[in-house]
């Protein structure tokens, strides 16, 4: 595990992540983004990499956050949040904490970009998604400028990189969509650190 695997473990990175989480303007702005995700979801979903819990407070009823930082984790269970403790598993993308046949769909944001190998890890979560009975996946990631700001990041997914790896249709799913926000443009993604990219799977059974 590298120096910026451990940094997200630890009590400054969960700090600052519940610092941004309170900030009044920065809550304004962010509702914004998460609506744009949560208007996919249709039932009990699991926000895979849940962080400071703001999307997962406005999720639909039944549905559960993964994280891994323990702070974070005490942080959203303290606030009656349903939430799953990720650290101890081999393979977060293998989701072996879920039981099947109970929620609908899952959000996976600004996560995918901190591995290495991003296609082997969303192709993993694909088939396990399908195994679970899950319907819809939601993946959103930085565009070119937000990735380049976060010394954490590993991979630069965008729609070329998903083509090469035949990542828009596979493991049972289709990229129903692609779009862009807040500028629903994929130019705009290496002007401002704020654009990112949402791809909507959906189950072709």
């Amino acid at each position: 595990m590298g120096e910026s695997q451990h940094s997200e473990f630890d009590l400054g990175y969960a700090a600052e992540q519940l610092r941004r989480a309170r900030h009044p303007l920065r809550r304004q702005i962010k509702s914004l983004y998460l609506r744009s995700v949560l208007r996919e979801l249709d039932g009990p979903s699991v926000d895979l990499g849940c962080g400071a819990g703001q999307m997962l407070e406005r999720m639909p009823a039944g549905s559960i956050g993964v994280e891994v930082n323990p702070h974070l984790l005490a942080h959203l269970r303290s606030r009656g949040l349903s939430v799953v403790d990720a650290a101890g598993s081999a393979d977060p993308f293998e989701l072996a904490f879920l039981p099947a046949g109970v929620y609908r769909c899952l959000v996976l944001s600004h996560v995918l970009e901190h591995f290495e190998a991003a296609d082997a890890c969303l192709r993993r979560l694909l088939a396990r998604c399908r195994a679970l009975g899950i319907s819809k996946v939601v993946l959103v990631v930085p565009g070119w400028a937000g990735f380049r700001s976060d010394r954490t990041h590993k991979t630069f997914v965008d729609r070329a990189y998903l083509a090469e790896r035949d990542l828009l249709r596979c493991e049972g799913f289709s990229a129903a969509s692609i779009t862009y926000f807040p500028l629903n443009l994929e130019a705009a993604g290496r002007l401002t650190a704020y654009q990112e990219m949402k791809v909507v799977y959906v189950s072709s059974r």
